[in-house]
């Protein structure tokens, strides 16, 4: 590739890349996102179609903006699976719990740096929460991830994905 690229132009508030998440009830996930992650519904983003069905909505948490809308009826399940940073782990958990998110994992240190944990809410989406309390040294990730605690840690969290995954089916 050549150093020249196409200039990509994002608008202001989006990043480059940018989720969407498709619910049965929009609605009641953006009360759970403002539960649990502090979000907010971006003023006049909401858009409705005439059967009532939320046809676009934005909501933003922290500096992210997540595009919604509401399913078709006779659509399949589409969950979403979205990591979340934090300033406390367990803090979100609990408030994600409180809103209706069943806990899949629970808070986690691993060896990178960073509590883990993640939670399904009541639509099926999978969040996964982080919260980043130290800046690892790339040269050290090896030793770190070489600690016993680190494996079982490591191997819980990968663990308890794989349990969530296969009951999902």
């Amino acid at each position: 590739m050549t150093e020249q690229r196409e200039k990509v132009v994002v608008p202001a508030r989006y990043s480059r890349v940018d989720p969407w998440v498709i619910s049965t009830d929009t609605a009641a996930e953006i009360a759970f996102l403002e539960a649990a992650f502090q979000a907010r519904e971006t003023p006049g983003s909401r858009m409705v179609g005439p059967d009532g069905r939320i046809g676009h909505v934005e909501v933003e948490i922290g500096d992210a903006v997540i595009m919604m809308f509401d399913a078709g009826p006779e659509w399949p399940a589409t969950p979403s699976h979205l990591r979340v940073y934090v300033a406390d782990t367990q803090e979100a958990v609990d408030r994600a719990v409180a809103a209706g998110a069943r806990v899949v994992t629970q808070p986690t240190e691993l060896a990178f740096g960073e509590r883990v944990a993640r939670v399904r809410d009541s639509h099926g989406h999978l969040w996964w929460v982080h919260e980043r309390f130290e800046d690892v040294d790339p040269t050290d990730l090896a030793s770190r991830f070489a600690d016993p605690a680190a494996q079982q840690a490591m191997a819980y969290v990968q663990d308890s994905l794989t349990n969530e995954m296969s009951r999902v089916r």
